[in-house]
């Protein structure tokens, strides 16, 4: 024994020989060993650790001894790190679990929030859709279809300037007929070649990251700024019937909102087709194709309306029937072709004679009748005449062949001095027309001014019985009793 950590080399020097310990002769034999005994110096049981090792030529041999209870004692602090790393870590991952799960159900719940808010816009869309379809399909003119739109297309589309522009008949140029979001700044008419859409047959964006191409038809805009134009042709049933143009300004159109507006462009198209066709229907239903007046139709259905409106407002009204003096003369000597010359040029001039509100009819054959809203007995007489002289002073000639002179008698009745109702209102203001003829034909009669005897009335009633029954035989047996 050299030396030892614990004592002096005194004390060193007393103690035995430790050759003979098993740790001692283990580490001499194969370099090291390990053992635990009893010490009697420290009185204790404690580890022996030896390791042989070489130092200047001379082997030599050093052991460690510690007590059994420190290593205890470490292993008990090591095991209470262990159980407070665990403890730590423990909390940690469940810390970092809740945490996660929590991260991820907020996640979760801000993609079904935006799923959800996703799906509540395309239901809001979709019935916005529907509803501007069914409402489209309800109208009965362009003002309704521009409330409609006015209404529906910026809750679809958002803030963005938008107007319809549809093809006139004779194909050469568009007309602005249906404005939302405020006043356009484009053009409101141009011509097919001035949108870049049209020539195209597909959309056009002026501004985007390949091109800037505006429309001529908006060229003043973009002349001085490079905003943002979106132009859609608008197709039904295989041709373009018209145009939707989208302005948004110095803001882009993003995707979403080029896809609604290609999908409105659709319901529009299609809405504005059957609107036109309508329109064309109704009015092939209610005007004559010969004069451009209405018809016996048109007549019907207003007559009462303006008796109603009338009635309401305690006014007015006449009614004038005019029928053409020997018309019947212009077929027969110069041809159908001039008859209907003739009755052309009186539909063109009773037109640019008549008020705004009055309704002129054609009624068949040479036959007119005229509405007269807020009218009395007075201002109709007046107005009759009027149209006597007016027709009297026209000058007939067709392919330089004068047709000669053309008269008119008029019949006049007045609500609701004559009548309330409108056979009755027609009837007498038929009476008065045949009154007309009898005095000399270019002249018009009111029912108020008629005088007539006993013998009159027989005739007046004979004549009116046999035009209800459909017969002209002037030999008939008729007999009108008075009671």
């Amino acid at each position: 024994m050299l030396a030892d950590s614990d004592i002096s080399l005194l004390e060193v020097k007393k103690i035995e020989n430790h050759l003979n310990r098993k740790e001692v002769i283990d580490a001499k034999n194969i370099g090291h060993g390990t053992t635990t005994r009893f010490s009697t110096s420290r009185f204790k049981e404690l580890l022996y650790s030896a390791s042989s090792f070489s130092y200047q030529g001379k082997d030599y041999i050093l052991r460690v001894a510690t007590p059994l209870t420190r290593i205890s004692a470490m292993a008990n602090e090591l095991m209470t790190i262990l159980i407070y790393l665990m403890i730590i870590s423990l909390i940690l991952v469940t810390f970092s679990t809740l945490l996660s799960s929590k991260l991820m159900n907020q996640q979760v719940q801000a993609e079904k929030d935006q799923q959800e808010s996703k799906i509540e816009q395309r239901t809001l869309e979709i019935e916005l859709l529907r509803r501007l379809t069914n409402m489209l399909a309800a109208c009965n003119s362009i003002d309704e279809a521009q409330m409609i739109v006015e209404d529906i297309i910026p809750r679809i589309l958002g803030d963005v300037n938008g107007v319809v522009s549809l093809i006139r008949s004779s194909r050469n140029q568009l007309l602005v007929k249906l404005d939302w979001g405020g006043a356009w700044p484009g053009s409101k008419t141009y011509a097919p070649e001035e949108c870049w859409a049209l020539r195209k047959g597909k959309f056009h964006l002026a501004n985007d990251k390949y091109t800037t191409l505006p429309c001529p038809h908006m060229a003043e805009v973009h002349s001085e700024h490079a905003d943002q134009t979106l132009c859609i042709p608008l197709v039904a049933h295989g041709n373009t019937i018209g145009m939707m143009h989208l302005y948004s300004g110095d803001k882009d159109l993003d995707n979403e909102v080029q896809q609604l507006a290609f999908t409105v462009a659709e319901h529009l198209g299609l809405a504005l087709a059957n609107l036109n066709i309508q329109e064309k229907l109704r009015e092939q239903a209610i005007s004559d194709p010969l004069t451009g007046l209405y018809n016996r139709r048109y007549y019907e259905e207003t007559i009462n309306q303006e008796l109603m409106r009338a009635k309401r407002y305690k006014q007015e009204l006449s009614l004038l029937m005019l029928d053409l003096d020997h018309f019947k003369r212009f077929n027969d000597n110069y041809g159908h072709d001039a008859g209907d010359y003739v009755l052309k040029t009186i539909g063109s001039l009773l037109l640019e004679s008549m008020r705004g509100e009055d309704t002129i009819c054609r009624l068949g054959g040479e036959e007119f009748i005229i509405v007269l809203p807020g009218t009395g007995i007075e201002a109709a007489r007046q107005i009759a005449n009027g149209l006597c002289k007016s027709i009297n002073d026209l000058h007939l000639a067709m392919k330089d062949l004068s047709l000669g002179k053309l008269s008119v008698s008029i019949g006049i009745s007045t609500y609701p001095i004559n009548g309330m109702k409108k056979d009755e209102l027609t009837k007498l203001s038929d009476i008065a027309l045949y009154e007309a003829k009898e005095r000399g034909r270019n002249q018009s009669c009111h029912y108020s001014d008629l005088i007539i005897t006993s013998e009159d009335a027989i005739i007046v009633t004979e004549k009116n019985i046999k035009q209800d029954i459909g017969t002209d035989d002037t030999s008939s047996d008729l007999r009108v009793v008075s009671s």
